[in-house]
């Protein structure tokens, strides 16, 4: 990415860390612990005195005001070290919906909280086995909730859960609903990438809260495009930190008395890893850009990142395992670790088939 001098200390910082207090072997000591937490709580306290939680909301919203750039370089140095923090689920995800559906007022006291940490929110959209942006048969009636989503991020961790739902009137509607709320049921699910996530029912759940913007169903789309984003910048960070360990590896190993990576075969290999990665790292810039700077297309360049993020990462997860002799599939090493991740994060808010075809509509083919 090209960044600022501010942007780049910031990314330095955030590395530094996350190598000290997230690495990957945070993730295997909690997906081995039973009974773990959604995330660790010491650590996310620590992120968030360091001001990470505001870092993207522009200042008048008492944020930081790196933008969307800044958060961008934040999700990257995360998904290099597969951190289980509620960086997606919160800082990007919830705080988009917030931030799109939510009146000045709730804007001002929900912001607040979400800013210091405080306060820990997730959306709950997603209702089906594949992700549609404007499938939803959760329906309110007489000023209560009911219905069932499904790859709810952190949900056993969170505050409180943004539910999309259909008003009384037929209207989007975006819920408030507390995770202690009576008629709640969370069932928490570890998916094969080692994350907490959550099936959610809803029964009859009374609702207090409702976002009260201007225009929710609009503002619900536009969160979800940002979603997308933000886990495209998930996604490169664990596709450039895979590549990097596979060429490390090559460097390293040797076969018939030489380093494998003179083969000139396995250099082919990695150099078309590496021009398709940095093909969808300039995608997904340019997404960033777009969203810091009102591009009136964000939803093209939304899918157009997601589907080529998708593409690379699991492209490049599936090449670390070939090169590193198939021990990368291996509970032993971290590469399998990184090709899970790959297949859950495509899943999430629409996979590359999806986007691409979505992409497709949006330029009138």
């Amino acid at each position: 990415m090209v960044l600022n001098e501010e942007q780049a200390l910031l990314k330095d910082t955030i590395a530094d860390f996350l190598d000290e207090h997230a690495p990957t072997t945070l993730l295997r000591e909690m997906r081995d612990t039973p009974n773990s937490p959604a995330w660790p709580a010491p650590v996310w306290s620590q992120l968030c005195e360091m001001g990470v939680p505001a870092c993207a909301l522009p200042e008048d919203l008492g944020g930081l005001g790196f933008g969307w750039l800044g958060l961008g370089t934040i999700l990257e140095e995360a998904g290099k070290r597969l951190s289980p923090l509620p960086l997606l689920s919160s800082v990007a995800v919830a705080t988009s919906v917030v931030r799109h559906c939510a009146s000045q007022a709730q804007l001002e006291t929900l912001l607040s909280d979400m800013a210091t940490g405080t306060s820990v929110l997730t959306l709950a959209h997603q209702e089906q086995s594949t992700f549609h942006q404007q499938a939803c048969d959760t329906i309110e009636h007489d000023g209560k909730v009911s219905g069932t989503k499904v790859m709810v991020m952190d949900a056993t961790g969170a505050d409180h859960l943004l539910v999309s739902a259909k008003r009384h009137n037929g209207s989007q509607g975006v819920a408030l609903v507390p995770t202690n709320s009576a008629g709640l049921h969370i069932d928490e699910e570890t998916l094969f990438d080692g994350r907490k996530y959550a099936r959610i029912s809803l029964f009859e759940v009374s609702v207090d809260t409702w976002l009260e913007g201007a225009d929710v169903t609009t503002g619900l789309q536009r969160a979800l495009d940002e979603a997308a984003i933000a886990v495209a910048c998930d996604m490169m960070g664990g596709a450039r930190e895979l590549l990097e360990r596979t060429v490390s590896y090559l460097c390293e190993r040797e076969q018939f008395g030489v380093k494998i990576g003179s083969f000139q075969a396995l250099q082919h290999r990695c150099a078309q890893a590496y021009c398709d990665l940095e093909l969808a790292e300039s995608t997904l810039l340019a997404a960033l850009f777009a969203l810091d700077n009102g591009d009136p297309r964000i939803s093209e360049h939304a899918s157009r990142a997601k589907a080529m993020a998708g593409d690379i990462y699991q492209h490049i997860s599936n090449e670390a395992v070939q090169l590193h002799g198939g021990m990368g599939v291996t509970d032993e090493m971290d590469i399998g670790l990184f090709l899970k991740r790959s297949r859950v994060c495509n899943q999430l808010f629409g996979d590359s088939s999806y986007h691409r075809a979505r992409f497709a509509t949006l330029r009138g083919f």
